[in-house]
């Protein structure tokens, strides 16, 4: 696949996914960013070069964590889309390319899979599509045999052409043409990407892969416990599952998770299902119950349950982050019915501090001890009395 550059697109500004502002395509798991695991993958593949599209602020952290001299990086300089972020990088292509988000992962022998079919098919463009059971919000493939014959971008429950959405996924032969036609495309909307496709899919052979493994994407901060139990499930090996540098202390029990480099387990500690990443402390009598918690959180006598802990926050004693509303409804619009709090960056909870489920809280929020939280907090925001449903 020497002559396939992938062009992976890691410049959203993360709207969606507040309060969490570390960007997705950084956030660990297992142990290290889950675009490293994508480039991974894609190497393991065969792919040899890299362009990452990043926006200007995160620019200087990607290249922290990627440090590998066959990986370019190339600055959109506004969030205007995927065809804006792909013709960022215009100058730096000039052969095939795949196309791929950020912050999407897939089992690692989809890339084997999908360039086998390039290999064999020769196809001018190919695209990926993942079939479904229920309705998700997306494009659908209408298709004729193998060929892909169009695109229908969030057809609506009930009207899918096909079972088989699109995964960004995606194979260009002739990557200036696929260029040309980008900057020939114009569209009130934000979707110059899939209607320069659809001009495509009428003059090119357009051929269609399926893929039949597991897929996870980050767009909600739910969506990071969906990711955090697939690579609990299909990445998590025995040998990996503690660290080496990691401390267990005496009657801690840990089932099914993932604990990170120089985190320290107490005494009675119970982890189940849930990435622990590292430095941090998770101190005496804690239950983590499938959860994900980021880098360098501190806990001591925490229920902590189908929550995200981005990073750096400390719960005092006794603080409860509830999952499960008594009249077992959905929780917000995440779809689950266990879901609890999202705690951004830094964010503080007091002794007996109560966060009721599906509650999200900002970057270095404050919560004072003993209230019972019933509602949003923004970020730097200080809640130290409970009065129902106003903030204070």
């Amino acid at each position: 696949m020497k002559n396939i550059t992938a062009v992976i697109l890691a410049a959203g500004q993360g709207k969606r996914i507040k309060p969490i502002v570390t960007s997705k395509g950084l956030i660990p798991f297992l142990g290290q960013p889950i675009i490293k695991w994508i480039i991974d993958d894609l190497k393991s593949a065969g792919i040899e070069k890299f362009i990452v599209i990043v926006n200007p602020k995160e620019k200087s952290a990607y290249q922290k964590f990627l440090t590998d001299n066959q990986i370019k990086f190339v600055v959109q300089a506004k969030p205007t889309g995927m065809a804006d972020a792909v013709l960022s990088a215009q100058n730096q292509l000039s052969s095939s390319i795949l196309v791929v988000n950020g912050a999407d992962i897939f089992s690692p022998q989809l890339f084997k899979d999908f360039f086998n079919k390039v290999k064999s098919a020769k196809p001018d463009i190919l695209l990926t599509g993942l079939k479904v059971d229920q309705y998700l919000p997306g494009g659908y493939f209408k298709l004729q045999g193998n060929q892909v014959k169009e695109i229908i971008e969030k057809p609506g429950a009930g009207n899918e052409p096909s079972q088989y959405t699109n995964l960004v996924v995606h194979y260009f032969k002739n990557s200036k043409e696929f260029l040309q036609t980008l900057k020939n495309t114009t569209s009130k909307a934000d979707d110059i990407y899939e209607v320069a496709l659809s001009k495509l899919l009428k003059i090119k052979k357009v051929s269609f892969f399926e893929y039949q493994g597991y897929f996870s994407q980050l767009k909600y901060p739910h969506q990071i416990l969906d990711v955090t139990k697939a690579f609990l499930t299909h990445r998590l090996s025995k040998k990996s599952a503690v660290h080496s540098t990691a401390k267990i202390m005496q009657g801690a029990i840990i089932k099914n998770s993932y604990i990170g480099k120089n985190v320290i387990v107490g005494n009675n500690a119970l982890i189940r299902d849930s990435i622990v990443e590292e430095n941090s402390v998770v101190g005496y009598n804690t239950e983590i119950a499938r959860s994900y918690v980021g880098p360098k959180n501190f806990f001591h006598c925490n229920y902590i349950g189908d929550s995200v802990i981005e990073a750096e926050s400390n719960l005092g004693s006794g603080a409860r982050l509830a999952n499960f509303r008594f009249d077992g409804k959905e929780i917000g619009d995440t779809g689950k019915t266990k879901f609890g709090a999202v705690l951004g960056k830094g964010a503080k909870l007091g002794i007996n501090a109560s966060i009721m489920p599906g509650i999200s809280i900002g970057e270095n929020a404050l919560i004072g001890s003993g209230v019972v939280l019933n509602h949003s907090v923004e970020p730097n925001q200080k809640v130290l009395h409970f009065h129902g449903s106003q903030k204070s």
